[in-house]
């Protein structure tokens, strides 16, 4: 089976499984510009063809306002501009300064940059989806994002989650979604670059000192490179949690009645 069908047949096992398209749907497609957005737009159009469906999808590719080269950046928007229209999709750029924001906290050593530059970008997304009347937000967060999300929230938050393949928001008025949510990193960077595609650098400043990357590269040095079924058992065990095993909390009485 070739690269194309392998995931577009994981595409759709999540847009089925999940039952995240109808006809009707606004869906927003969160574009960075990456590989994984470039991916996900080309296979939303393409299923959207497959199914015959006439959901609008809209690329939006925000400009976070980090210093960068002007022109090289300018271009690379450019090209994204027309890989969208190319695809039938709507595509609108929308100027932030999330990026301002994000260096200022990090200037004051206040709290995370990533924290804040990505609260303020879906809070833009959400307001975009309200303006447009989209009930949905689709990212392009694959099975490795998955799976790193996990361990940090394992490793540093406490607890035992990660995230969704469709999340409702503000009470089912905007949903979530992640079509990728299958599809291995590996599998979409080869496919992009077979296609021959530009990719839009990040120019974030952090992107290669954050907590996520460094687990990505520990996980695959450390854990995964240990048996290649490591990482698909870890996969599985995310969608087969066996609740009955896991211990609860003790009840608040416990302290006063030591003998229970």
């Amino acid at each position: 089976m070739s690269l194309y069908n392998k995931i577009k047949r994981l595409v759709g096992r999540a847009i089925f499984g999940y039952q995240m398209l109808s006809s009707e749907d606004v869906i927003i497609v969160a574009m960075s510009g990456g590989e994984d957005s470039l991916a996900l737009a080309y296979f939303l159009s393409k299923w959207r063809k497959k199914l015959r469906a006439d959901y609008r999808l809209i690329g939006v590719h925000l400009d976070m306002g980090f210093p960068c080269d002007k022109e090289v950046y300018n271009r690379g928007v450019k090209w994204l501009e027309g890989f969208c229209q190319g695809l039938d999709i709507e595509f609108f750029v929308e100027k932030t300064n999330c990026g301002e924001q994000a260096l200022e906290v990090a200037e004051k050593k206040i709290t995370s940059p990533c924290f804040v530059c990505s609260w303020h970008r879906r809070k833009h997304l959400f307001k975009l989806a309200e303006t447009w009347k989209a009930n949905k937000i689709a990212f392009g967060h694959h099975k490795d994002d998955l799976l790193t999300t996990f361990f940090i929230n394992l490793f540093y938050h406490g607890e035992l989650s990660t995230i969704l393949p469709v999340q409702e928001m503000f009470k089912g008025k905007v949903y979530l979604i992640r079509p990728l949510i299958f599809v291995e990193k590996d599998m979409l960077s080869r496919f992009v670059k077979a296609q021959g595609w530009e990719i839009l650098e990040n120019p974030c400043p952090f992107s290669d000192k954050t907590k996520r990357k460094f687990l990505e590269q520990w996980l695959k040095e450390h854990v995964y490179s240990l048996d290649p079924r490591i990482k698909k058992s870890i996969f599985n065990a995310v969608f087969n949690p066996k609740i009955e095993y896991l211990p609860q909390k003790p009840a608040p009485s416990y302290k006063n009645n030591p003998q229970r």
